[in-house]
């Protein structure tokens, strides 16, 4: 049986990253980015062995500098936050909603159509990580079998679809693809 909490391989480059930040991601059309934010964070703190720091902590802090009133947030920007939180790395990021009715008449609205990811070194104001989720499934060798073993009946590709793009598996892939890059 796997272990719940998994670290990166000790091999990869050490980057010095004990505290880090995750900002309120912007995804557009979505009244659920503090929750997909949450996730990440929780995600993050499960699979990395550094500190996160809580995202009302964060909140405050930006609002009282008035760093984004947009969520957009660059490079610079994001190392003055990680400064003034005394943070070694910050990760933010933008998105775009997907809502999606099923054949069944089923309204899926938790659905992440794209969604682009950034971990910032602040030291060095570094972009040490970028990732992202295109558009449409992620048609992985598991997805793709399981796809395949059904013929197409038992589930769909709109099964697919929704099942990769639902906010918690992109969170998933999204902290692997942060494991892979560390």
């Amino acid at each position: 049986m796997e272990s719940a909490i998994q670290f990166p391989d000790p091999s990869k480059r050490d980057l010095n990253i004990q505290k880090i930040a995750v900002l309120t991601f912007d995804i557009e059309d979505a009244k659920w980015d503090g929750e997909f934010t949450d996730a990440l964070s929780l995600q993050i703190a499960k699979h990395l062995p550094v500190v996160v720091i809580e995202r009302d902590q964060l909140s405050k802090v930006v609002n009282e500098q008035s760093f984004s009133k947009t969520g957009i947030i660059d490079t610079q920007t994001a190392v003055r936050i990680g400064k003034i939180l005394g943070v070694d790395a910050l990760v933010f990021g933008r998105g775009s909603a997907l809502r999606k009715t099923d054949s069944h008449g089923i309204l899926h609205n938790n659905l992440i159509d794209t969604v682009s990811l950034k971990l910032v070194k602040i030291e060095s104001g570094q972009v040490v990580v970028n990732a992202r989720k295109k558009p449409g499934a992620n048609w992985s060798t598991w997805k793709l079998t399981k796809y395949l073993l059904g013929f197409g009946f038992i589930w769909s590709r709109e099964d697919i679809l929704i099942e990769t793009c639902e906010y918690d598996y992109v969170v998933e892939s999204l902290v692997e693809n942060i494991k892979s890059q560390l």
